[in-house]
């Protein structure tokens, strides 16, 4: 500990020289005077000394401080900052020795410590701390009481800080006791007891005074005015204190200055159809035209007197399929369908497909011979559109619960899935998903409305 003593002193010593020597090679303007809150963690032992059998110990133990700091600018690096904190200290015996203290003390502390920036983002941080006891409490089987350690210690710190000039800094310094806690009633006599540890925290800025920039310097004082004679710079025969552009040969019509370009693109106002707007000089000044009034000009335009769109190039919303249903509206747009299945084929009328047929087993997802009969209808379909997907939904009535009658309506759609891949129809053109009982076409309260809601559904698409 004494080495860490001269470390300590030095590093003071070190920070006090390179104020006075950045003093003197800067005339750097120091920061305001700033202040704010800080939160922190302790992690803190007692360091006992001249006990006769080393049979008191202590491990690292977590407390925490909160409190308000306030620092004052000395030099451009060099400051002084005294902080109040609420500190509580946790103490852990690792042998549970006779006369050892378990438990915590409560300080409030004042940190008196002196900062010196090394760089815009690191300072070193160190000086003395005063602590006064407020309480003592206990956690182990001896019994200690407040008055039985000092009620005023003191320690020396050290430590750095990140981000000194920042709203939210951090900071980690170590605590070196270099008082005895031990009041003369404690029971461990002839026992020395000193406070060390290290405390990590952050600390809030929630006022700064700014510095006051010094005044600009008074202007010199004005020339003497000597009236020019008349002259013509730009020698355009409208000499210098008539010419409003007298570096700029011009004509008399516009006060000694070039025919004007109001609108900047190139082509003077006598020549520019539009004056006030940014043109072409093969358009005559205007810009280029826009004949369908789609907002896509007529270079960029595929479809210059048809309105239409940017991201077509200006043409219209393309119908691929020539099926009267555009390709951003149409599921199917390289199949022509109707406007009713949202442009694609009705198969169910080209084939002659009735979805009702297609029956289960009761409570079952096993279809009935007489609907594979219908479903090689839907096979053939599909064969003869390779591009449409096929989505198979399955439906119950109301009958049991939906956790029993979701999980069968999809097993029912697999199972038209299942057999449709066994015709040779790829996995990847087949969706299914099951609905149970939430999407009835009619009532559940009568056997016939029931038999209609126990049904599966096809529609088709490209995607």
């Amino acid at each position: 500990m004494k080495n860490f003593k001269i470390f300590l002193l030095l590093i003071v010593f070190l920070a006090g020289i390179s104020a006075v020597q950045a003093q003197s090679k800067t005339k750097s303007t120091k920061p305001g005077i700033s202040g704010g809150v800080l939160v922190a963690g302790n992690f803190t032992w007692f360091q006992v000394k001249n006990h006769p059998s080393n049979g008191i110990r202590y491990n690292a133990s977590l407390g925490w401080a909160g409190g308000l700091w306030l620092n004052v600018p000395l030099t451009s690096k060099l400051s002084f900052e005294p902080q109040f904190q609420y500190s509580v200290l946790d103490y852990s015996g690792n042998n549970n020795a006779v006369n050892q203290f378990d438990g915590r003390l409560q300080y409030q502390s004042l940190p008196l410590l002196f900062k010196y920036q090394t760089s815009p983002n690191f300072a070193l941080i160190a000086g003395p701390q005063v602590d006064f006891l407020n309480s003592a409490k206990n956690d182990g089987s001896t019994r200690f009481f407040k008055r039985q350690f000092e009620s005023i210690s003191t320690i020396l710190t050290a430590g750095f800080e990140l981000f000194p000039r920042n709203r939210v800094q951090m900071y980690g310094r170590y605590m070196y006791g270099i008082s005895d806690l031990k009041e003369v009633t404690n029971p461990n006599r002839g026992v020395d007891f000193y406070n060390q540890g290290i405390q990590m925290g952050l600390k809030v800025k929630l006022y700064e005074k700014k510095k006051a920039l010094p005044p600009p310097p008074p202007p010199p004082p004005a020339a003497p005015v000597v009236a020019p004679e008349p002259k013509d710079t730009d020698g355009d025969g409208i000499t210098d204190d008539v010419d409003k552009c007298p570096t700029v040969k011009g004509i008399a019509k516009y006060q000694g200055c070039p025919i004007p370009d109001t609108d900047g693109d190139g082509v003077n106002d006598e020549n520019d159809k539009c004056i006030t707007v940014k043109g072409l000089a093969k358009y005559q000044g205007c810009p280029i035209p826009d004949t369908d009034k789609d907002g896509v000009n007529d270079e960029e335009d595929k479809c210059p007197t048809v309105m239409g769109l940017a991201r077509y190039q200006g043409c219209p919303i393309p119908d691929t399929d020539g099926d009267g249903i555009n390709d951003e509206e149409d599921n199917c747009p390289h199949v022509k369908g109707t406007v009713e299945n949202k442009g694609c084929p009705e198969l169910a009328k080209q084939y002659k497909f009735d979805n009702k047929k297609v029956l289960f087993l009761t409570g079952k997802a096993i279809l009935t011979k007489a609907s594979k009969v219908e479903l090689e209808k839907v096979v053939k379909a599909m064969n003869e559109y390779p591009s449409l997907k096929l989505y198979v939904e399955g439906h119950t009535d109301n009958t049991g619960s939906d956790k029993i009658n979701i999980p069968l309506s999809l097993k029912r759609a697999n199972a038209v899935k299942t057999y449709l891949f066994t015709r040779k129809i790829t996995a990847e053109r087949m969706l299914t998903k099951g609905f149970g009982s939430t999407m009835p076409i009619d009532s559940n309260k009568t056997s016939k409305g029931k038999a209609n809601n126990r049904r599966v559904e096809f529609s088709v698409r490209e995607n």
